[in-house]
């Protein structure tokens, strides 16, 4: 007889289709940094991503332990208060000549050497926050007389070294008066260059910051940590906004109006400046292989602020203190008086560390210089990488309704499990009501609406005291 062409299978079939992945927690912070390592360890490639999770992993930065360029000292304080992945891009720093540049100090005290006939001042609210080392060109001119710099140190106090040969002498040196020293750019224009990267045309290898896109985890926050310059910082808060990760950055150390004029500077609208971080200024810490204290980055102290609070949690969370000695000047802070430097320098965006009534130092500052609530870009981040990481496992599937029903359902459960961590108010997911037109479903397109709302830090309470005369009489009744 011919084939029975309707027949199947003289048993059973099983077929199975399971439900979807859950998508799973809320990512961990990881933070990328690009900068210098003078020293790195020939078997780690330079603008390439570097995993570094322990001190050992640290050690491959410079082994030698001087603790040179900026991403050893950055990683050092981070570890030294928190557990966080950090991948680092290292680059090469540039050789060309660094320019003219003037730095400022305001004079505690000098003094004479009696035998080399040097005078010896020390300063406070220096703009130099490096040794020099090589006092080659150097100079300050006091009451029309120029002297050559010996030397600058950086200690527990700022000492500099100035030439007695041109007749200077510690009388010419007037306590709490502000000079200038003439001399020469920290950074030069090249090692920037490197620092913001690209595409190398040699190669096609990307460099600098943009190696970033490529790190194995989703970056939570990155940072250029000791880079303040405002090409830097527009790279820096354009890739955040690219990625999706919050842009911690270095603002002048110089004196707060100029920190004021960079945060004016930063236009939040379309750049990334809506998300970004900024922290002034340089902050003292001690260095095991200079056994002295040195001025490190402040977007370093702060990102062990992140690292130690949830991404949708304030870095200032109960005060977060750091291990700091000092700044490279002073900022007022009074938790009643809303005229000191450091309340004008957060209502211009600007974070700073002060001391506060809980001993050390603090990070004050709960916003971006666009004033938004950085705890609430974590938040919106947070949601964002994780719809990103769980979105390609659906891709190509038929829109039935029980697929998209699925993906909304995985979506609720998703923003209830944070609204249980007290990441957000409340949310709600569900088929966008106008936007799911015929048109857009015929071309494979469909949207998804989610309403959610973040916690706002606790920044200013306000107590209400009213002298109460009715509990006196109530008291006098009690009694008489």
């Amino acid at each position: 007889m011919p084939e029975i062409t309707s027949f199947v299978h003289n048993g059973a079939s099983v077929e199975s289709k399971k439900a979807p992945q859950p998508m799973g927690p809320a990512g961990a912070t990881v933070f990328g940094l690009v900068g210098t390592a003078p020293n790195l360890d020939p078997l780690i490639p330079r603008n390439k991503p570097y995993r570094i999770t322990n001190p050992a992993q640290l050690t491959a930065l410079d082994p030698s332990g001087a603790e040179a360029g900026t991403l050893y000292p950055a990683i050092a304080v981070i570890q030294q208060l928190a557990s966080v992945a950090c991948y680092v891009v290292v680059v090469e720093e540039g050789d060309d000549e660094p320019a003219p540049a003037d730095y400022t100090g305001t004079v505690v005290s000098a003094t004479d050497e009696p035998v080399t006939g040097n005078v010896v001042v020390v300063l406070k609210d220096t703009t130099l926050t490096t040794d020099v080392t090589d006092p080659t060109g150097w100079s300050v001119t006091v009451g029309g007389k120029t002297a050559d710099v010996v030397s600058y140190t950086i200690s527990d106090t700022d000492t500099l070294v100035l030439s007695g040969s041109a007749g200077l002498s510690a009388a010419d040196v007037v306590p709490e008066t502000l000079f200038t020293i003439s001399g020469k750019s920290q950074v030069s224009n090249t090692t920037v260059a490197n620092i913001i990267g690209g595409v190398d045309t040699a190669t096609g290898r990307i460099t600098g910051m943009q190696a970033l896109k490529n790190t194995q985890e989703s970056l939570t926050h990155i940072s250029a940590p000791g880079f303040c310059q405002k090409p830097v910082s527009d790279a820096l808060a354009a890739l955040g906004a690219k990625i999706y990760a919050i842009p911690v950055g270095d603002g002048p150390s110089t004196n707060d109006q100029d920190a004021i004029d960079l945060s004016e500077s930063m236009a939040v609208t379309g750049t990334g400046y809506d998300q970004f971080y900024l922290v002034d200024p340089m902050v003292k810490v001690w260095s095991q292989a200079e056994a002295d204290y040195v001025y490190g980055s402040p977007s370093a102290q702060a990102l062990a602020c992140f690292a130690r609070v949830k991404p949708w949690e304030s870095p200032g969370k109960g005060r977060m203190g750091v291990n700091i000695e000092g700044l490279q000047r002073h900022i007022d802070y009074n938790l009643l008086d809303k005229t000191t430097s450091g309340d004008l320098l957060n209502r211009y965006g600007v974070s700073y560390f002060a001391r506060t009534s809980r001993g050390g130092y603090s990070l004050i500052g709960n916003r971006t210089v666009s004033g938004r609530f950085v705890s609430q870009v974590g938040l919106e981040h947070t949601i964002i990488r994780k719809l990103l990481a769980t979105t390609e496992e659906g891709m190509a599937e038929n829109l039935t309704r029980t697929f998209m029903d699925q993906r909304i359902s995985l979506i609720n459960d998703f923003l209830s499990g944070l609204q249980m961590e007290e990441a957000l108010i409340g949310a709600r997911v569900y088929l966008h009501p106008t936007l799911n037109t015929t048109d857009n479903y015929r071309n494979g397109e469909w949207h998804i609406a989610i309403n959610y709302a973040g916690y706002s830090p606790n920044e200013h309470v306000v107590y209400h005291l009213n002298e109460d005369t009715g509990i006196v009489e109530s008291f006098l009744e009690s009694v008489l």
